[in-house]
């Protein structure tokens, strides 16, 4: 019998068939790519490229955008469960407030 990704034997030392890693992250993003409206999607690939995480507040300074044009699209990427929250950062505000920041991470 041909082993598949469900192929599952009791007797059997349970272990990865396959190492999850950017290569598969890369090829789902390919995948559903064509799918996403640009502005999403740019907000997706910034993600992506953090695979630290990155809250956003740095999104919005890295795509030279203002807050609310970030915070609907990652709204939306979270609602089709495409990025997970990751914890928090603190950030100061423009008085040098710290404010708390969700961690956006791909899922």
């Amino acid at each position: 019998m041909q082993k598949n990704l469900f192929s599952y034997d009791e007797n059997e030392e349970l272990k990865p068939e396959f190492e999850v890693g950017k290569a598969v992250r890369n090829a789902t993003y390919h995948q559903i790519k064509p799918e996403l409206p640009e502005k999403r999607q740019r907000v997706f690939e910034v993600i992506l490229v953090h695979p630290e995480g990155i809250t956003n507040k740095q999104i919005a300074l890295e795509l030279k955008w203002p807050i609310n044009c970030v915070t609907g699209r990652v709204s939306e990427l979270r609602d089709l469960e495409l990025i997970k929250a990751d914890g928090v950062d603190y950030l100061p505000d423009h008085e040098g407030r710290m404010h708390p920041n969700t961690i956006w991470r791909t899922a």
